[in-house]
This record gives structure tokens, sequence and C-alpha cells, in this order.
């Protein structure tokens, strides 16, 4: 009997914060089927051996207190073609992305000081193997190709990979006060950094890799749509392994997991 409630108290506290959502309300038709389609893509085979079973890790969460949807694309650093055009086609149904990305301070620390983490995380790897990391490119290589990009730290405000601005992009702040009325109104796409803000010192531990960076990330999504900077639902673009620490911090702020898709 106890073993019962031990495991019916596990499922309960696995969806303590699920809920069931109009997604329809914050999603079109379009942005839905294209989540579903690439929450569905499994690996098969090798691949599946190797790599693991998911390709896409997909969620939608929903705040009550200010009707916000918030989608998520986890997605595996390595990908085949097929999985890579359904990446590509989520990211082309969301005016809004929120895309990840080491700040570059953090970047140039890894390489002076890290060069083990610097073959694994380091800017240029970052660049080449997770932005690039496969000659069909990524999801946030996609996202980039199109509309206006903030790059932290660079100081660089590209309009479909052009340079528009040359200004300070260092922090959260900085990056809101230059997302004008007119960008919004324009129908660009609009990528904005979720890794923007204080500096923080990397290191080789899994509190900088995935702890450290989720919640400066879960912070950033609170204040772009805090600022209404984003108002349309965003889609969040970062690596899987980022997306249950991410969900986990958003609950702190009312966001609740939508138990469908």
């Amino acid at each position: 009997m106890s073993k019962l409630l031990a495991v019916f108290v596990l499922l309960l506290s696995s969806f303590a914060y699920s809920s069931e959502c109009n997604l329809e309300q914050g999603l079109t038709q379009k942005q839905l089927k294209a989540l579903r389609s690439a929450d569905a893509i499994k690996r098969v085979g090798v691949n599946r051996i190797l790599l693991g079973r998911e390709v896409y890790d997909v969620a939608v969460v929903y705040n009550p207190q200010n009707n916000q949807f918030v989608a998520f694309l986890g997605e595996a650093h390595i990908k085949g073609p097929r999985s890579s055009v359904l990446g590509k086609r989520v990211v082309k149904q969301f005016p809004v992305r929120l895309v990840e990305g080491i700040p570059r301070r953090e970047a140039e620390y890894i390489d002076q000081n890290l060069k083990d983490l610097s073959k694994s995380l380091g800017w240029q790897r970052v660049l080449l193997r997770y932005l690039t990391f496969n000659p069909f490119g990524s999801t946030i290589t996609s996202a980039q190709k199109q509309g206006y990009t903030f790059l932290p730290g660079y100081d660089l405000v590209l309009l479909n990979k052009k340079r528009l601005s040359r200004v300070a992009t260092d922090t959260s702040e900085e990056i809101v006060s230059l997302v004008s009325a007119d960008m919004l109104a324009s129908g660009e796409y609009l990528n904005l950094p979720m890794e923007s803000g204080d500096f923080i010192t990397p290191s080789t531990k899994d509190s900088y890799i995935l702890d450290a960076r989720n919640v400066r990330m879960a912070k950033n999504i609170v204040f772009y749509i805090e600022e209404q900077v984003v108002k349309k639902t965003p889609l969040v673009v970062v690596g899987a392994a980022h997306l249950p620490g991410l969900l986990e911090l958003l609950e702190e702020s009312g966001y609740e997991r939508c138990t469908k898709l």
C-alpha cells in the first residue's frame, strides 16, 4: 500500500504544474501543426541506439495571470535532413523567437581559460556545432537568417543577417530599448537573445552549463514579456537538455505546462 501511495504522489508531483489549455487561444493552426510534426518525429535503427529516441522535445506553457502562451522547441544537437526541415518549419511559423546563445564575454572567457569546455561549449563551437552543427543548419540558424537579430556582447543589430546598426547589446534592458515600435509593426521576424545580462563566470560544472544559464534564460523570457516586447506567442529555441529546468523555473513565475499539444 505504501508503495502505491508513493507512486501516486510521484505522479501528482509530475503534473503539479500542468493544466488543460485552450491552445487555439494562443497558437494558430499552422503553429500547432508544425509543433506536433516536430514532436512526432523519432529516430529509428542505429541512430536511435546511438543518439536516443527523441529529436525534438516540444512544450507549451500558459500563464493565466497575463494570458500569455510560450512555445518551446528543445532540439537535439544532431539531426538529419528530415528533422532539420521540420525544425525550420516550426521556426518560420513564429514571428518572435527567443534563442539560446552564450554572450561574447563568456565565450571569450571559455576560449581563454577553459580549453576542455571550449571544445564542447565555446563560442566557436557554439557557432559551428550548435548553430550550424550539421550541413543542414539548425533551427537557430534558420531564425537568424530572417528578421531582426540581436547578438549579445557583439554590439550588433542585424536585419536578415545584414548589419543594421552597431550599438551596445550587452544587457536585456539595452536590447529592449532598441526594439522600436517600427520593428514590431514591420512584420519582420524578431530574434531576441535569452542570454544577455550579467556576466556569469563559466565553469566546467553543470551549474554553469545548465543551471546558471537556465536561470538567466528563464529570467529573460519573463522580462521580455513583462516589457511587452513579446506580445504574440514566442518560440523558445534551446538545446533539449535545458527544457526541463526552464519549465521548472517558469513555474515559479506562474507558467503552467499544457498537458496536451
